[in-house]
């Protein structure tokens, strides 16, 4: 067995040779980034630990098209916030919408208010800048995009103080999430918008909640898959 596991270094070693020898820099790279260790990566913010934190995704200046993708990104969030410790615990999702049923004021809430009112010691708002299926209705392509910014929101920092966001403190827009967008593909199901809104929901969400915890990450894109014809 240790002969035949040495054959195969042999072979791996003379590949990238053979790489090198005929100028197959994406060669080397890809064998490089494929056996690379996984890298660490801070939290861009850590919010304070052991508080209850609302999930409050907003969509008042470009109202989305599929309005259930709101419910996907806030409960996978309430997940991942969760398990990685980010928060205590969360609001659930049906919490908030039972607050906009009871109120004909909703919207004119401050995040603060909303906090207050769903016993949050802290909001997670995310605001969906965009959010589409398709590029041109008329194409038979399907082709997802979402982009979203982030803030957090102390609740009593607001009430006490009036001044209620904790991060970003140089951004009034708030953090741009690395927006999340699939590959054009034709599909004949006219429902599969559906589908890819909650893949860009579960991905939105692990990027967002990445924001908030150390983790690793694997090597690059190009370690995932050999290069053509290798």
């Amino acid at each position: 067995m240790r002969a035949m596991a040495g054959k195969g270094c042999v072979f791996v070693l003379a590949a990238v040779v053979a790489g090198a020898a005929a100028g197959c820099g994406p060669v080397i790279g890809w064998f490089v980034n494929a056996f690379a260790p996984p890298q660490k990566v801070k939290a861009v913010y850590q919010p304070p630990k052991g508080k209850k934190m609302l999930v409050l995704v907003d969509d008042i200046r470009n109202p989305v098209s599929y309005e259930p993708v709101k419910r996907e990104l806030t409960e996978r969030l309430n997940r991942q916030l969760e398990e990685n410790k980010v928060a205590a615990q969360t609001v659930p999702y049906q919490s908030v919408l039972d607050l906009v049923t009871a109120s004909t004021s909703f919207h004119e809430l401050s995040v603060v208010d909303v906090g207050q009112k769903l016993g949050a010691d802290l909001v997670l708002y995310v605001h969906v800048d965009r959010f589409s299926v398709k590029d041109d209705e008329a194409s038979p392509l399907w082709q997802g995009r979402l982009e979203a910014t982030v803030r957090i929101v102390d609740v009593q920092r607001g009430l006490d103080e009036k001044r209620p966001r904790l991060w970003p403190e140089d951004r009034d827009e708030g953090y741009l999430v690395e927006p999340v967008e699939t590959q054009p593909e034709s599909h004949p199901s006219e429902n599969y918008g559906e589908q890819l809104a909650e893949t860009m929901a579960e991905q939105m969400a692990d990027r967002i909640a990445k924001l908030f915890y150390d983790h690793e990450v694997r090597a690059q894109e190009a370690a995932r898959r050999p290069p053509e014809g290798l």
